[in-house]
C-alpha cells in the first residue's frame, strides 16, 4: 500500500494550499484495514451488503457488473460533500462519477480514477486495488475544504476498449472542462520479486 500513500501525496501536492490539517495528518488517516476489506468485498473473496441484501460480487465483467456499480454508488453515497453521477453510456456501460466541487476554483478539475470492470472472476489486483484506492481517497478528501474540484471516477468497459473513460473524456472535451491533472490507478496490489516489478507503472 506504499503505492497508495505515494499517490495520495502527489494528489495533495496538486490540490492543497494551506489548511488546518497538514498533508501528513491526512495521509496518516489512510486505513489499511478499510482498503483490504474493500478489495476483499469487491473481488468476491467475502460477501458484502448492497442495498440491504447480502451478496457476493464474484464477477465484474462488462455485461455482468451492475452489482459492482451499485456497490460503488453505495460507498460514495455514504460520504459528504460529493455529488454522484451514475453515468450510463451504452446498453451495459456505467461509469460511476463522484464530484467534490472546489470552493475557490470550481472550474479547475483534478481527476483520480480507476476502472472497475474485469476479464474474469475475482480480479483483486486488476482492478479492485485501484478501485479501493479511489474510494479511500474520496473518503479522506471529502472531509476537506479544497480550492479545486476533484472528480473521483470509476470507469466501466476498460477491458473491452477503454470505452468508459473515452466517453467521459469526449464529453469533457465537448464541454470545455478545465482538467488540470489525472491520476489513473491500475493494478496497485501486485507483489513480486522480479526487478522493477514494484515500480509505479500507472500514474498518469
Amino acid at each position: 500500500m506504499n503505492t497508495f500513500r505515494t499517490t495520495i501525496i502527489c494528489l495533495f501536492l496538486c490540490v492543497f494550499n494551506s489548511y488546518a490539517q497538514s498533508i501528513q495528518d491526512i495521509i496518516d488517516k489512510v486505513n489499511i484495514d478499510t482498503l483490504a476489506l474493500t478489495i476483499q468485498e469487491f473481488s468476491g473473496e467475502i460477501p458484502t451488503v448492497v442495498d440491504g441484501n447480502t451478496v457476493t460480487i464474484l464477477n465484474r465483467e462488462q455485461a455482468n457488473n451492475d452489482l459492482a456499480a451499485d456497490y460503488l454508488v453505495q460507498k460514495l453515497e455514504a460520504l459528504d460533500n460529493i455529488t454522484i453521477n451514475d453515468q450510463q453510456f451504452d446498453s451495459n456501460g456505467r461509469n460511476i462519477i463522484a464530484t467534490q466541487l472546489g470552493k475557490t476554483n470550481p472550474n479547475d478539475i483534478y481527476i483520480i480514477c480507476a476502472h472497475y470492470d474485469t476479464v474474469a472472476d475475482y480480479c483483486a489486483d486488476d482492478n479492485a486495488t485501484g478501485t479501493a484506492a479511489v474510494l479511500e481517497a474520496a473518503r479522506l478528501l471529502s472531509t476537506q475544504c479544497l480550492d479545486n474540484t476533484i472528480v473521483y471516477a470509476l470507469w466501466d468497459e476498460e477491458e473491452i476498449g477503454l470505452n468508459g473513460s473515452f466517453f467521459y473524456a469526449t464529453e469533457a472535451a465537448n464541454n470545455g472542462d478545465n482538467i488540470l491533472g489525472v491520476l489513473n490507478l491500475d493494478m496497485m496490489g501486485y507483489d513480486g520479486d522480479a526487478p522493477g516489478s514494484q515500480e509505479i507503472m500507472n500514474l498518469i
